[in-house]
């Protein structure tokens, strides 16, 4: 049976803290148009959404806002006063002519619903384009799809396979949700099928199922170039120090962890791993 650390009780001060951490950790947009009625209602429906909102009247004052508040997402109007929609992209969006990484995604706003002018948002990099006048429900919706995608994209993926589900769910239950996915599988010929298809940044692997054991599903991960450098956390109910040695030394995995184990051990094994 696993064992789990007891309940975290917080002081004031720590649940302050966490309440802090939770409001700064907010998604971040920044809204640049020249026109404060819309500049206000997107402000407005933004932040009932719970989304962190900063807005500028011009692209020079949205690119000041830009490097000052690092915004995941970004809506912009097209045509604007001292620098416009398309000068402004391109400051975001290109450093010395090359293309930046990490970049925010970026919904153009315009009057024109010119074939042209969503051509050249496609090129230069928008994420989306959306005509004036718009209806809010379609800009919202927008921004949590394009946000929502980001989120996924940037989560690491672990697949934990063991023939045990008690211990797949509660290992589900302790990974955070805001970091990783997860996807799980009952015995080695499952997980196998689902390594090969799934391409997992981490796998935790029990060694003792039926069928095909989590020896022979390490050693197919470690010989294959294609997955020999995923991490492979193994499980095992034994202790000795033969099953360490064969798991670690002979079959390359990363990280062994004999049960019951203490799951804080295997979330920093997890974190030192893949972060």
């Amino acid at each position: 049976m696993v064992r789990v650390e007891k309940a975290v009780t917080f002081s004031i001060g720590e649940k302050i803290l966490k309440i802090w951490n939770m409001q700064n950790n907010k998604q971040k947009i920044l809204v640049v148009d020249d026109d404060k009625s819309i500049l206000k209602l997107l402000e407005i429906n933004l932040k009932m959404e719970g989304y962190g909102v900063f807005t500028a009247m011009d692209g020079l004052e949205g690119i000041e806002k830009f490097r000052k508040n690092k915004p995941d997402l970004i809506i912009v109007d097209l045509k604007m006063p001292v620098m416009d929609g398309y000068h402004f992209c391109w400051n975001v969006l290109y450093e010395d002519g090359l293309y930046v990484s990490p970049t925010p995604k970026i919904i153009i706003l315009s009057a024109r619903d010119e074939k042209l002018d969503k051509g050249i948002s496609k090129k230069i990099g928008v994420s989306e384009y959306i005509a004036k006048p718009f209806e809010m429900e379609t800009v919202i919706n927008k921004v949590k799809s394009l946000l929502e995608s980001e989120t996924m994209e940037n989560k690491k993926k672990i697949i934990i396979i063991d023939d045990d589900p008690n211990i797949a769910e509660l290992i589900m239950a302790n990974l955070p949700s805001d970091k990783y996915e997860y996807i799980t599988a009952f015995d080695g010929i499952e997980g196998s099928k689902i390594i090969e298809t799934k391409k997992p940044d981490l796998i935790i692997l029990d060694l003792l199922m039926p069928g095909k054991t989590g020896y022979e599903v390490c050693s197919d991960i470690k010989t294959n170039p294609a997955t020999q450098k995923i991490p492979v956390i193994l499980l095992t109910k034994k202790r000795e120090h033969k099953d360490r040695y064969i798991g670690t030394v002979f079959l390359k995995a990363d990280e062994y962890i004999p049960k019951p184990f203490v799951m804080d051990e295997l979330l920093k094994k997890i974190e030192k791993l893949i972060g």
